[in-house]
């Protein structure tokens, strides 16, 4: 959605066609800084992140934070599963059973914020934020398909190869075939991951964690005026 981010003079205040929802102009919410370059966040989703963020880091000493972009293949003709949010959900029920399946000492514990974008594309796509105990998971695994002692495409037990599986299954899409649907960003100089595995004292950290979850918050992008849900998170 794109926006007049002024009326006259003034800043707006609410979303056009949907005053339930309240943008924000400021550079910084609740003390950490947020990412405004694309235009106004809308103050309803930084809400929900800080409360889950919140929620997490109440519930863990450690926490490993995942950002992902999930993708529909170019060649996936629109259908059923795109003008609702039925294929976020089933990524989000299937990970979860994939996170039962792990056996450590500590359960994993999920918790995700999530947010649907489109622009130009005949597809939305999906950015997400994965939560997890950081004393159960400490790292994403290798990203490449075929792992150490993985016979099959994406076959592994390291959490990428269960997240881009969830994925695949939710989309009905062959694991072969998932090269790129699943990214995860990377600095452009040193190519490190930007993945978190923090401990809840760390404010840098936290800090960090909320500027790139901000990123979902912005207005610009949401297809909001298409009658369909863009954004949420854990309610526990």
């Amino acid at each position: 959605m794109n926006i007049t981010t002024t009326v006259g003079q003034r800043l707006r205040k609410r979303l056009p066609g949907n005053p339930a929802l309240r943008l924000w102009h400021e550079p910084s919410y609740c003390g950490m800084a947020v990412q405004t370059a694309s235009g106004p966040l809308i103050e309803n989703y930084l809400e929900t992140t800080h409360r889950v963020l919140s929620l997490a880091l109440d519930a863990h000493s450690k926490i490993l934070a995942v950002p992902v972009l999930l993708c529909y293949p170019k060649t996936m003709p629109p259908g059923k599963l795109l003008p609702n949010n039925l294929a976020i959900s089933r990524f989000l029920y299937l990970l979860n059973w994939e996170m039962d399946l792990i056996n450590t000492a500590h359960a994993p514990d999920m918790r995700d914020l999530w947010c649907r974008e489109q622009v130009t594309s005949d597809k939305p796509h999906y950015h997400a934020l994965l939560f997890f105990n950081g004393n159960a998971l400490q790292r994403l695994g290798s990203l490449n398909a075929f792992s150490k002692g993985s016979i099959e495409a994406y076959g592994s037990d390291c959490l990428y190869h269960r997240i881009v599986r969830a994925w695949a299954w939710a989309i009905g899409w062959p694991l072969e075939q998932m090269q790129g649907l699943v990214d995860v960003a990377a600095d452009t100089i040193t190519d490190e991951l930007y993945v978190y595995h923090f401990h809840r004292d760390d404010h840098n950290a936290i800090q960090q964690v909320f500027y790139a979850a901000s990123y979902m918050c912005k207005a610009y992008s949401k297809p909001i005026g298409d009658g369909v849900h863009c954004f949420e998170g854990s309610r526990r």
